[in-house]
């Protein structure tokens, strides 16, 4: 068999393993995608979301009683965290949202969606997300109970703040309050009151 030249030598090994490095960062960048992907939510800014009212329109899915329960939390949740739910003529957005369970093994998921559209009907985010119920039946609506309800509505009501505090409304709300502050704080100071002239002239009784 023939010698193999000594930079050939040096050259196999080395392209072998960038070729195996190349395939382990290709599957490593595929999997910090996919969990990227699956974990992604929304990132509040900092700043309220008062400014970018929103009324919701629908709500479907659940049982009638279960909706109402669930609707009650949320309002209350929502108003805790500074949203503003109006109707339909003063919004900036508007909100249909959708709960649904569904069994799965050792107990089910409750879940809610949230599709948040602008004042033009084109839909602007999807919210969603899901919690756990421990339990067995065969229907998932009766695993679900105050305590699930309440979580769901708090959680969903955080999320739609989050997502209303990045919104043009909420970041131009934000720049005018910081830009009146920062007025404000140069704006030149009054002028100190004279302590003499602030003070009663006083006379002497003449006799």
């Amino acid at each position: 068999m023939p010698a193999i030249p000594a930079l050939l030598r040096t050259f196999v090994p080395v392209a072998v393993a960038a070729f195996a490095l190349s395939g382990c960062n290709d599957s490593l960048h595929q999997s910090t995608l996919a969990a990227q992907s699956h974990d992604a939510q929304v990132l509040s800014s900092g700043y309220s979301p008062r400014p970018a009212a929103v009324a919701v329109t629908q709500m479907e899915g659940a049982p009638a009683p279960l909706k109402s329960q669930f609707m009650a939390y949320f309002n209350a949740d929502a108003a805790r965290e500074d949203v503003a739910l109006t109707d339909t003529a003063g919004a900036r957005y508007l909100a249909r949202g959708y709960i649904s369970a569904f069994l799965v093994d050792g107990g089910a998921k409750l879940t809610y969606v949230w599709d948040i559209y602008d004042r033009t009907n084109r839909r602007a985010h999807r919210l969603n997300d899901e919690i756990a119920l421990k339990g067995a039946a065969a229907d998932p609506w009766s695993l679900v109970d105050s305590s699930a309800l309440a979580a769901l509505a708090a959680q969903s009501a955080n999320e739609l703040a989050a997502y209303l505090s990045t919104t043009p409304e909420a970041l131009a709300a934000a720049a005018q309050n910081a830009s009146d502050a920062a007025r404000a704080a140069v704006a030149p100071a009054a002028p100190a009151p004279d302590p003499a002239a602030s003070q009663a002239l006083s006379y002497a009784e003449t006799h």
